[in-house]
């Protein structure tokens, strides 16, 4: 079982969200829950690697991966950092939370969809339409990254995006950070995945996850998704 920290104080959390359409919650879950999560999502093996291939969304195993020669990997790694390098694309572990996941990640998920959360989230933020949450697990390692972009969905109906963070003591040299931008590409600020830590903003937002730097000492670990009205 997830449970949330009774102790948020929401008339400020909506406050802070009315300023600029987002908001970042601290200590969302109580302790335990936390642990939890971040130890499901630690000793998960079951990550695939999300990026563009020929313009599409692509996922690859470890399995497929492994088959490949060494040039056969080192093409593939060129081919996705020079899309990258064009503001294109993504490379990062996915796991979407479905009935093969474990119960934990089933339990965030069912803690996302939850009557009292949907609603909770409805009152914050003004986003009265909200159905429902979508959810995967994320972790972004060494050479990982998000190129920016906007999360606008017409067919999902996507409201809000979300971040539960789940990296103990990730320190912000090590990059993975929620970079926000204005609508000509200029950097805003940027949050760090604090562990604990609930990020919810607009789909309207652009914003990217920055390039994981070699130095990173762990994983940056969360669990993503949308809030949507269908």
């Amino acid at each position: 079982m997830i449970t949330i920290n009774n102790s948020l104080d929401q008339e400020y959390i909506k406050k802070q969200y009315a300023i600029d359409d987002r908001v970042r919650i601290e200590n969302i879950f109580n302790q335990d829950s936390a642990a939890k999560t971040h130890h499901s999502l630690s000793t998960s093996g079951a990550f695939d690697f999300a990026y563009i291939k020929d313009g599409r969304p692509a996922l690859s195993s470890p399995a497929d991966l492994s088959v490949l020669s060494v040039q056969q990997q080192h093409n593939m790694r060129k081919s996705i950092l020079e899309l990258g390098s064009q503001g294109i694309g993504y490379l990062y572990g996915r796991h979407p939370i479905d009935a093969h996941s474990d119960s934990i990640l089933l339990a965030v998920k069912k803690w996302l969809n939850d009557e009292k959360t949907l609603q909770l989230v409805k009152d914050l933020t003004g986003k009265t339409d909200i159905k429902l949450a979508s959810a995967q697990a994320t972790r972004f390692t060494h050479g990982h990254f998000l190129t920016r972009h906007q999360d606008i969905h017409e067919i999902e109906q996507r409201r809000l995006a979300y971040v539960l963070n789940f990296s103990e003591n990730w320190h912000p040299d090590w990059g993975g950070l929620l970079q926000f931008y204005e609508t000509n590409g200029t950097p805003r600020d940027a949050w760090s995945p604090i562990f604990n830590s609930m990020a919810i903003f607009d789909v309207r937002h652009i914003h990217s996850v920055t390039y994981v730097a070699p130095l990173a000492a762990k994983p940056r670990l969360s669990i993503t998704g949308w809030f949507r009205a269908s």
